[in-house]
């Protein structure tokens, strides 16, 4: 690849950004002192944060081959066709539609021609706006096409009609100011930049794409390295911006996806940054965009798992994968892979899914993010059937909401949490083991019974296929040892990954704001402090052999019913 006249184009044979050129409408230099001084005699109009990250995704390239916000030909084409006007595949349309009352005023005295100063929270000018077109749009239209559904308990479709105003902007934009990302600066990875790496400094012809807003559990660990059997690099992509209330803190996901990185990949094979935007939850409409988006990136290859960009009930849990089907694949430019759900079979002593395995769900532990999440909640590490425990460490700290509510539930009733990861529990006295007489009823179990649940896990999950193998073994008069002496190295590196988020933690204190807009969704200094206070107890704990409180782990700032879907 090579750039020319503020662009990426095509060098050689091989991927291209979507468009065929990698957009940049980053200002440097003259241009930028330029535009700098123009800025400030224009009017001016305040964004909020997730429109801040939306500006620059559109500079940077991120959202090839858009060069600001779409006009109503666009964005009416998006709607309707899954396609901007003309025809290059796109599915969710960005909209600057500022819905408070100063930003309305702002578009009601703006016209088309001039051009606006975008501001960020914190009074800086970040970006100029030419302003081409003014146009209104239906909220009801637009949930309804978008995610096929207008109901306000969707995160998307209640971001709509809380958020957006009914006039949008269109036009191209310049920025002039980059955003600092804090603790994840260190990950930054631009589009040219993942070019650059990817495809002129490792060589690689093929890249494969994995996006995930939850820590990385077995089930994504096993589908990542089946594609790394086959394809030359891997590119993990978390998002750490989100609508939903009820998530893992930003920090400590990608502090745990650098910490399985280093204890269980190749370093030479993969790469990993993080993705600053705002999920909306969109399910198939979604799944398409992100596609795209890691063709911007230079990946060749996209992940889509399980009901990916989905909430609740609302998608079917594969049409983010049939959409596909939808758009050819030259003109998708990046080819979809497809992984069914996955769960660990104790009878197969590995990680599987209906498509490989034979044995019934009473061998399986599930793969649910959910039923992870809960128990961590509980304060308890998952199985290292389901978690690795270096990332579960770091995780638990960082997982919102902690605790349970007033009804002795994490969220979900327990029942529930131990059904879906633990079918077993309710129908065999342990796994690998007898039937019970009578199946446990879910609405009767309380949370003893998911530590009960666990500690079976924990003692029988790598016992049922070393039961058979030692069977085996004892008929050929074979011998083997083990060494049972890790511990200590285990004590050790827990110690350095402590120390490591907390050092990310520091970063994220010194540039917390004293109040925020939006307590579902960012921090203010007062909480990112406690979540300090707490990593820095538990390394003291850890260096000294001592226990740490449980309760100094499950602290929430809010009241526990707000994280409530």
């Amino acid at each position: 690849m090579q750039e020319e006249k503020g662009v990426l184009t095509k060098a050689r044979s091989g991927p291209t950004p979507v468009g065929g050129k990698l957009v940049d409408r980053v200002l440097a230099g003259a241009l930028r002192d330029k535009a700098k001084d123009l800025a400030a005699r224009l009017p001016k109009l305040t964004l909020t944060l997730d429109q801040v990250v939306t500006v620059e995704m559109i500079a940077t390239g991120v959202l090839s081959p858009l060069e600001g916000y779409p006009g109503s030909g666009d964005y009416a084409s998006i709607l309707d066709r899954g396609r901007l006007a003309d025809g290059t595949p796109w599915t969710l349309p960005p909209t600057l539609a500022p819905g408070d009352d100063a930003g309305r005023g702002v578009v009601d005295r703006v016209r088309e021609g001039e051009a606006l100063a975008l501001i960020d929270p914190s009074g800086v000018p970040i970006a100029i706006l030419h302003v081409q077109e003014k146009y209104g749009f239906d909220k009801t239209e637009r949930a309804r096409k978008l995610f096929g559904t207008v109901e306000r308990r969707h995160p998307g479709v209640d971001s709509i009609f809380r958020r957006l105003g009914d006039t949008a902007l269109a036009g191209p934009i310049d920025l002039l100011e980059k955003t600092h990302w804090g603790p994840f600066e260190k990950y930054r990875l631009e589009p040219k930049d993942a070019w650059r790496l990817f495809h002129e400094e490792r060589g690689w012809s093929t890249v494969v794409a994995f996006q995930t807003a939850n820590p990385l559990h077995r089930g994504h660990e096993h589908l990542q390295k089946c594609a790394l059997e086959i394809f030359d690099g891997l590119f993990i992509h978390p998002v750490i911006e989100t609508t939903r209330r009820a998530y893992f803190r930003n920090e400590f996901r990608i502090k745990a996806y650098e910490v399985a990185l280093r204890e269980y990949f190749p370093a030479d094979r993969v790469a990993m940054a993080p993705l600053r935007i705002t999920m909306q939850y969109a399910g198939p409409r979604e799944a398409i965009l992100h596609a795209l988006i890691r063709r911007n990136f230079g990946c060749t290859h996209f992940i889509v798992g399980r009901d990916h960009a989905g909430f609740g009930s609302f998608y079917d849990p594969y049409a983010s994968q049939r959409i596909f089907s939808d758009y050819g694949r030259e003109e998708l430019g990046i080819e979809p892979i497809f992984f069914r759900e996955s769960f660990y079979c104790t009878r197969c002593g590995a990680v599987a899914s209906e498509k490989t395995c034979p044995h019934g769900r009473e061998q399986h532990i599930t793969m649910s993010g959910t039923g992870v999440q809960d128990i961590l909640r509980y304060g308890y590490l998952p199985p290292k059937e389901v978690l690795r425990p270096e990332v579960g460490q770091v995780i638990l700290q960082g997982i919102q909401p902690k605790g349970v509510g007033p009804d002795g539930h994490a969220i979900k009733p327990v029942g529930d949490t131990i059904k879906g990861l633990f079918p077993s529990y309710l129908t065999h006295t342990r796994l690998g083991g007898p039937k019970r007489p009578q199946p446990l009823d879910p609405k009767n179990l309380q949370a003893r019974d998911l530590e009960a649940a666990l500690r079976d896990t924990r003692d029988n999950a790598s016992r049922v296929y070393e039961r058979v193998y030692e069977t085996y073994a004892s008929l050929f008069d074979i011998e083997r040892g083990a060494d049972l002496t890790l511990l200590e190295e285990a004590r050790r590196k827990a110690i350095a990954i402590q120390e490591e988020l907390i050092q990310a933690l520091e970063q994220k204190v010194a540039i917390a704001p004293p109040a925020v807009e939006d307590r579902y969704m960012y921090q203010d200094r007062e909480e990112a402090e406690r979540e300090l206070q707490v990593a820095r107890k538990i390394l003291d704990d850890l260096r000294h052999g001592a226990d740490t409180d449980f309760r100094e782990r499950v602290w929430n700032q809010r009241p526990y019913d707000d994280y409530r879907s």
